[in-house]
């Protein structure tokens, strides 16, 4: 059983903010696979024949413990545990899938590697920067998306859904090979702005 868990902070203040951009990417692709939502503890999540979908319903800092349920729940195997989350070190627009790792400081995936004892699991990272790195990050994090940005948040997020598809039918590196890849949604997206700053997306 794959699990997908979608960082973010519960509550309907968080819900547009940068945080919680993997949050709402598997929320959309519940939605895409008509999935109910159900809670339990310290997750909501939705069951597909093959995959989990999971919110932690604990603050972000907190995430481990919804994680480690999870895979007490589906399964203990951490190559199938995938996390989205939001990524300062990469632009808005541009999705990357990873497998092991640090954190970068990232609360989330400290609190995962704290609870489950690995950093060996899949990341679907989801860049947030709009071209500079803030002084005070965690202001930064957040706050919502401007309209225009959510053009770019809404193509990232169709990527991130691309992603867990093609983790499941084609296995991690053809997934990384094909999505790594791609430009970032803001240099192809029709409508969307490119962000100002000019960072790359390595």
């Amino acid at each position: 059983m794959w699990i997908f868990v979608g960082l973010g902070n519960p509550g309907v203040a968080f819900k547009n903010t940068r945080h919680n951009i993997g949050w709402r990417a598997v929320e959309v692709f519940a939605k895409r696979k008509n999935l109910d939502w159900e809670g339990r503890n310290s997750l909501v999540y939705a069951l597909g024949d093959k995959f989990v979908l999971v919110k932690p319903i604990t603050f972000m800092n907190l995430s481990g413990k919804a994680v480690r349920q999870a895979m007490e729940m589906w399964g203990q195997d951490p190559e199938k545990l995938i996390i989205l989350h939001d990524d300062i070190d990469l632009p808005l627009g541009k999705v990357k899938i990873k497998f092991g790792g640090g954190t970068a400081g990232h609360r989330g995936l400290e609190s995962v590697i704290y609870e489950i004892g690995t950093s060996q699991f899949g990341r679907i990272r989801m860049g947030i920067n709009i071209g500079y790195k803030p002084a005070k990050l965690a202001d930064f994090v957040l706050q919502e998306f401007s309209e225009e940005e959510m053009k770019i948040v809404e193509c990232s997020i169709d990527r991130a859904c691309e992603a867990m598809e093609l983790i499941m039918e084609e296995g991690f590196e053809k997934a990384m090979s094909i999505i790594n890849g791609e430009k970032p949604c803001s240099f192809q997206q029709e409508g969307a702005e490119k962000p100002k700053g000019g960072i790359n997306g390595n």
